[in-house]
């Protein structure tokens, strides 16, 4: 069957909830399930593989089994797994790697939308959650780029490749085969976690020229990568390899 998972945010009307449709039959979409999230709210969800993951803001990254974590959910009676609160919040969207060269499912990228000036400034990093042990993921990693916040993005899973929107940042494109979490002590903050960019694992920066540019969302589709500018409009972009 075909599902389609939805943020119901209204504001103040009326409680924030997570929807789930039916979409079996096109011409007749059936609710089969509906939660309140207040107070908090749900910004976009993931469903993969009969795991359902929430981007609840500050709340985290929540993660619940809907048919494929064994814990009987379904996706009419979903069953919460875990959350995880992601360094600085702001949890807007997620992409968990399915590594088809490693048959590996270890890391979900968890993108984070901070403040921000349009056009101008952006801020927000990507986090790294290893979910090993799924009832307590952990953030092993992370990405940043100074005066840029990422937005969207998308993977290239046949190669590991990670591209994200920046906005005022362009596109970025990350390496993220392999251990993300072992590092060594001068690529790794304070608080524990490794530096992708200290790494080197960004590989590539898209939208190039020194124009201004606000890169909201990005995709990989038939060997190239599309951006969409607000400010430039739409970019065709050739893939980089790891």
């Amino acid at each position: 069957k075909l599902y389609a998972v939805l943020a119901a945010d209204a504001g103040a009307s009326r409680p924030s909830r997570v929807v789930i449709v039916d979409l079996s039959v096109p011409t007749s979409p059936q609710e089969v399930f509906s939660a309140d999230l207040s107070p908090g709210f749900m910004h976009d969800a993931l469903l993969r593989d009969g795991l359902l993951f929430l981007a609840r803001w500050d709340e985290g990254l929540a993660i619940w089994d809907v048919g494929g974590g064994g814990r009987g959910g379904s996706p009419s009676n979903p069953v919460p797994i875990s959350c995880i609160g992601t360094v600085s919040g702001s949890v807007h969207n997620a992409w968990w790697f399915r590594d088809p060269a490693a048959i590996s499912s270890r890391y979900v990228f968890v993108g984070e939308e901070n403040a921000a000036s349009l056009f101008t400034f952006s801020s927000g990093d990507i986090h790294v959650v290893d979910i090993s042990d799924i009832d307590n993921p952990r953030e092993v990693a992370f990405y940043g780029v100074e005066g840029a916040g990422t937005h969207n993005f998308w993977m290239d899973e046949a190669r590991g490749v990670l591209y994200a929107a920046y906005y005022n940042g362009g596109v970025r494109a990350l390496d993220v085969r392999g251990d993300l979490g072992t590092c060594t002590a001068t690529q790794r903050a304070p608080d524990g976690r490794c530096n992708l960019a200290l790494m080197g694992r960004e590989l590539a920066t898209g939208v190039a020229g020194g124009q201004p540019v606000s890169i909201w969302s990005v995709q990989y589709s038939g060997g190239f990568v599309y951006a969409s500018d607000m400010l430039g409009g739409l970019w065709k972009l050739e893939p980089v390899a790891p």
